[in-house]
């Protein structure tokens, strides 16, 4: 891949260029031992920080999912009208956020984590209401990410 393909990756999915170029370097310097000193650089940590720049940017999307289901279901579930439009705001406020952080290459993983996300919210939901929830998210994942 060229450099304006890595540029491109960076500007679209930034959570995957962080996965592309973690392991790009990791197999630079496994390969090629003489370049882990190149100016001395501390390759293993700054592999682990881009690393961590992408997990960042997942449990960001996770929590902002968390908060969106959980507002959701408070609207659907919890008998207190008074509270509908505030929740409805929030759903909104959850999403925009969420929107500027997903990158295409977390969909995978969501999907993956999606029932343990949706329990998330759920005992979120319960520890403030006494209600019946769905065993199940009511909300399709594709319906809460865009």
């Amino acid at each position: 891949m060229t450099n304006l393909g890595f540029l491109n990756t960076y500007e679209t999915d930034y959570y995957q260029w962080t996965i592309e170029q973690a392991d790009a370097l990791r197999k630079l310097i496994n390969t090629n031992q003489g370049l882990k000193h190149l100016d001395k650089l501390d390759w293993d940590n700054i592999i682990e920080e881009i690393e961590a720049l992408g997990r960042s940017e997942y449990n960001a999307v996770v929590s902002l999912l968390i908060r969106q289901i959980e507002h959701r279901l408070k609207i659907d579930y919890v008998p207190l009208k008074d509270c509908y439009r505030k929740w409805q705001g929030e759903v909104m406020v959850f999403k925009v956020n969420m929107s500027r952080k997903y990158s295409p290459s977390m969909k995978l993983k969501l999907t993956e984590n999606f029932e343990g996300i949706y329990q998330d919210a759920v005992k979120i939901v319960k520890a403030e209401y006494d209600v019946d929830l769905p065993e199940e998210c009511p909300y399709p994942l594709e319906e809460l990410l865009f």
